[in-house]
């Protein structure tokens, strides 16, 4: 019973460590009297049109295509336009001396040059200025930093699919692992129950002894406790499913796979074959993206002590004619701004960068060796669930042909319900085991299966 009770506390905990989220449901997939009807692949690919991580790895991907698209339109003309507007409070004194000559002699002289200078009180002006990136190396790299990112973003997506349709494959199997371990204890159950009712009736007759109907009546709240167990981790399973596939909890769902076919139907012979190729693994990729956004980096940092050079042409409109203007209303230049000295500022940089550069290279070169120890891992240990799952599957029949087998005696008063009950926990706890053993080949080959998965993504 602890062995089965471990299998279900480790069913359970599945649960826990699943940090993917999955959004609205989109009908992918044809539903019957509002049932969605899925086979493992059809769940895997509705997982993929509808988990909430796939869906923000597009989102990241689209972000990433308009910073490409930012980056690219900073060096790409600009034009902006700035309207100001002043008053002038006290007006300078030589502005009345500027202005005065020209009413020599006019009796009104004093009110027209008030009235001049009150008008030239306000000024606006409207500028228009364009201006064009010549060169600039910051500009140069930060496109080909905004393209890394971009391969980035396409690479999480690619990781996060695989990550889905791995945890997909292995919470369909534990659905239907604890649902047709419910589906035994039940049969269990209801064999027990009817043992009981003869084993009473026996007892009133007096063939039977109290303490014998006392021991099958703790069997049987046993196995009643251990169904209702099983149960409720199923529903746990199947609410995890849903959260995977995008789907509501009170959405009903029908895995049209069955546990038989899809063991049987599952080969491991052309994956233990296989060959690990470290290029074509998405986490290699990713480290390389990383390089190469740190020698991208390195390049901005050796790029700041080139000019930046931009040429521009402004335009000025006064709003008030009678103001007065020392700005030419056309202007064309080019502008170029040269660092000069820094302090060492920039030498500081350039070595962090190298150093981060050189990091991220020693990054790589370990990662490489751990994915290719946990290929070397991975494959032993499939290859020991394999065995221990063949050796469990046995165990499990053997126990079971004995079980049955005390059932018999047991109705013929050959053995007595404490030898039944200690052939029934060794009943339950193969099954126990053994299906645990198989959800850990499935989870086994999944793993290695997303190890070799080839990435389809090209730089």
């Amino acid at each position: 019973m602890n062995m089965l009770r471990g299998c279900l506390v480790a069913l359970g905990m599945c649960l826990v460590g699943y940090t993917g989220l999955a959004q609205e449901k989109k009908d992918t997939v044809a539903t019957k009297a509002n049932v969605l009807k899925l086979s493992l692949t059809q769940a895997q690919q509705y997982a993929l049109q509808n988990n909430r991580s796939i869906l923000n790895a597009n989102l990241d991907i689209e972000m990433a295509k308009k910073k490409v698209w930012e980056t690219t339109a900073s060096g790409l003309p600009q034009v902006n336009s700035t309207v100001s507007a002043q008053y002038i409070l006290t007006m300078p004194g030589f502005y009345k001396q500027f202005i005065s000559p020209n009413f020599i002699g006019d009796p009104d002289s004093a009110k027209k040059v008030k009235k001049v200078l009150d008008d030239m009180r306000f000024s606006g002006t409207f500028d228009i200025q364009v201006s064009q990136l010549i060169f600039s190396g910051a500009y140069i790299v930060g496109l080909q930093a905004a393209k890394v990112y971009k391969s980035l973003s396409e690479l999480n997506k690619v990781k996060s699919i695989q990550d889905v349709f791995e945890s997909v494959s292995n919470t369909y199997f534990m659905v239907l692992i604890a649902r047709e371990n419910a589906s035994i204890l039940d049969s269990t159950k209801q064999n027990l129950e009817k043992t009981l009712s003869q084993m009473t009736q026996m007892k009133n007759q007096g063939f039977v002894e109290e303490t014998d109907v006392d021991q099958m009546n703790i069997t049987l709240a046993n196995i009643k406790s251990s169904l209702d167990m099983i149960r409720r981790q199923s529903d746990i399973s199947e609410k995890l499913l849903k959260i995977q596939l995008g789907v509501d909890f009170d959405q009903e769902i029908d895995l049209t796979d069955l546990l038989p076919n899809l063991i049987r139907s599952t080969t491991y012979d052309q994956i233990l074959l296989a060959d690990f190729v470290l290029e074509n693994n998405v986490s290699y990729q990713m480290l390389n993206a990383q390089v190469k956004s740190s020698q991208l980096i390195l390049k901005l940092r050796k790029s700041e002590i080139l000019p930046d050079i931009a040429a521009f042409y402004q335009h000025e409109e006064l709003l008030n004619t009678k103001s007065i203007s020392f700005t030419p209303p056309n202007l064309i230049g080019v502008k170029a701004t040269i660092p000069i000295f820094g302090s060492g500022s920039r030498y500081a940089r350039i070595k962090q960068a190298k150093f981060d550069l050189q990091k991220s290279i020693n990054n790589r070169a370990e990662t490489a060796e751990m994915l290719k120890l946990q290929f070397y891992q991975s494959k032993s240990t499939l290859v020991s669930a394999k065995e221990k799952y063949e050796s469990d599957k046995s165990n499990l029949e053997l126990a079971a042909k004995i079980y049955k087998r005390a059932l018999i005696k047991l109705q013929n008063g050959v053995i007595s319900t404490i030898d039944l009950t200690q052939l029934q926990n060794q009943f339950l706890n193969s099954q126990a085991t053994y299906y645990q053993s198989l959800q850990n080949l499935i989870s086994e080959k999944n793993k290695l299966d997303k190890l070799l998965t080839k990435s389809n993504y090209t730089n």
